[in-house]
């Protein structure tokens, strides 16, 4: 019986650090502005990760539960980052915060190999059409407010 509690720490600690990498990184428009909303996903097969990109351009990748690392692989990466035209009409057109072609894994040009923890910075382009097709500002906060 004395041997019992040292069995179990050291279980705990082969247990310990064993969970999937984290991946982490910032999205940022080619001009280094970060882009303030919107979503990343890791897509491997059937298989995805994903993050809401936050008000300072960073993302951290989550399978099921925030924070619960993303299973090692090569993985094609989108963007997604999208405003209504007008939040109080449901039938209002969106407008594209970067370019669309970020949202497809065929056409995004993204891929990540993850094979430990990790921080992948991604850059983003402008729209087709550059910032007048934009709205002045890609911070959703700022265009719930309008």
């Amino acid at each position: 019986m004395k041997h019992v509690p040292f069995f179990f720490a050291t279980v705990l600690l082969a247990f310990a650090g064993c969970g999937y990498p984290q991946v982490k990184g910032t999205v940022k428009f080619d001009n280094g502005e970060p882009l303030t909303t919107g979503g990343v996903v890791f897509i491997k097969g059937m298989y995805t990760a994903s993050a809401a990109i936050k008000p300072d351009g960073t993302y951290v990748l989550s399978r099921i539960t925030q924070g619960d690392g993303v299973e090692p692989g090569l993985y094609k990466v989108i963007v997604q980052a999208q405003v209504s035209s007008n939040v109080n009409d449901p039938s209002a057109r969106w407008l594209d915060l970067i370019d669309p072609k970020f949202s497809a894994p065929e056409t995004s040009g993204l891929t990540c190999e993850v094979k430990r923890s990790m921080t992948y910075d991604i850059t983003v382009t402008e729209p087709p059409g550059g910032t007048e097709n934009r709205p002045a500002s890609c911070n959703l906060e700022n265009r719930l407010s309008d």
